[in-house]
């Protein structure tokens, strides 16, 4: 997958290897870990999810298919409470015509226990499908395992 990071400061495109999806138990919890895996590790910050309940994660599946599938001028909106974000995404508009690609804002929610600067990633809609496929088919390799 290709995507491009904007943040406050820079824009630069990113391959992106695979998606990496670890869980972990904290407090009785099973808290979910969602990595982008990249081919340069200078924005892996940027990149890594703060950790996510099942239930975020299942919320964060359906809104990759959801935008996958949205159509000009549909925006999908979600919070994920428990980690804090809030994602937004939208069909790309670029030099005023709307394109295939998808944009997803990434920022913190204002309760949030952990604030950072918001940021932007550029996809492609292939790209976000493929994202949201292969999400889906970490989280369910997890949840089999137990």
């Amino acid at each position: 997958m290709n995507i491009e990071l904007t943040t406050a400061s820079e824009t630069a495109p990113l391959e992106v290897l695979d998606l990496h999806v670890s869980a972990r138990r904290n407090a009785g919890k099973s808290l979910l870990s969602v990595r982008f895996l990249c081919r340069s590790d200078r924005y892996a910050n940027h990149l890594h999810m703060p950790t996510l309940s099942w239930f975020d994660a299942n919320q964060l599946q359906r809104f990759s298919s959801e935008l996958a599938a949205a159509q000009y001028p549909d925006i999908s909106q979600i919070d994920l409470l428990d980690a804090g974000l809030r994602l937004t995404g939208s069909v790309r508009r670029l030099a005023g015509k709307w394109t295939t690609g998808r944009t997803v804002r990434i920022e913190p929610l204002p309760s949030s226990a952990t604030q950072f600067i918001p940021f932007t990633i550029h996809a492609s809609n292939h790209d976000v499908k493929t994202y949201a496929s292969k999400l889906n088919s970490r989280l369910w390799e997890l949840f089999t395992k137990g």
